[in-house]
């Protein structure tokens, strides 16, 4: 498939899609890149500990928009308020797929949906990327690493899932679970917006490692 005329671009950033498109050189340069700060709206995700998922996933999405934006990418947002995606009552599914259709759209290069998790121990912690099963796993592997580096979290590694915008994407994907809000110090930390920028600047630095590696 043929790539977008800049104008199109531009067109998609500005009148259909809540994007950011700064133009900027550098070494995502001519990437486009969709963000999915999961759930929105009436949709909370998971609430532990006194914090939000949805919350903490947009906020962790608007700080990676702008490192990715100023690292050269044009940046596609699924949303940058707390909304859904699809129309007003919209069931999951019709959710989820508004989601992978913006993606579409943007004919972007990769898609990466940001979650924060939930276990019944408390005391379960850490960082996990998402690959959809039988597909490369590069793209996880170098944001895993990037986000482990950044933030010293609990290595859970990279592993395969059968979410739904994971398995419906043609590009490749991955889900972010940025840490587990069922942990209260882990929590703590993912409401905190010092600890936000780290989680943002690991995703952007294993964005950077996964593109440059394709180069070579």
């Amino acid at each position: 498939m043929l790539k977008p005329t800049p104008f199109f671009i531009l067109l998609v950033c500005f009148i259909l899609l809540p994007v950011s498109c700064l133009a900027a050189a550098g070494p995502l340069s001519g990437r486009i890149i969709v963000l999915d700060p999961g759930h929105g709206g009436t949709e909370d995700g998971a609430v532990a500990n006194g914090v939000r998922e949805a919350d903490v996933n947009l906020a962790v999405g608007l700080k990676l928009r702008d490192r990715l934006a100023a690292a050269g990418a044009a940046v596609v947002m699924t949303r940058t308020a707390d909304r859904s995606v699809a129309s007003p009552g919209s069931a999951l599914p019709a959710e989820l797929q508004a989601r992978v259709d913006l993606s579409r759209a943007a004919d972007a290069d990769i898609f990466i949906s940001i979650h924060a998790n939930s276990h019944f121990k408390p005391e379960t912690a850490g960082v996990i990327t998402f690959y959809p099963p039988e597909r490369p796993t590069e793209l996880a592997r170098a944001i895993q690493e990037g986000l482990v580096g950044q933030t010293g979290a609990v290595d859970k590694k990279i592993r395969p899932a059968n979410f739904y915008v994971l398995r419906n994407s043609e590009i490749p994907a991955v889900l972010v679970e940025t840490g587990f809000l069922t942990n209260q110090e882990e929590a703590r930390k993912l409401a905190d917006c010092a600890y936000q920028e780290a989680i943002a600047e690991g995703i952007c630095q294993g964005v950077v490692r996964y593109f440059s590696s394709r180069e070579r």
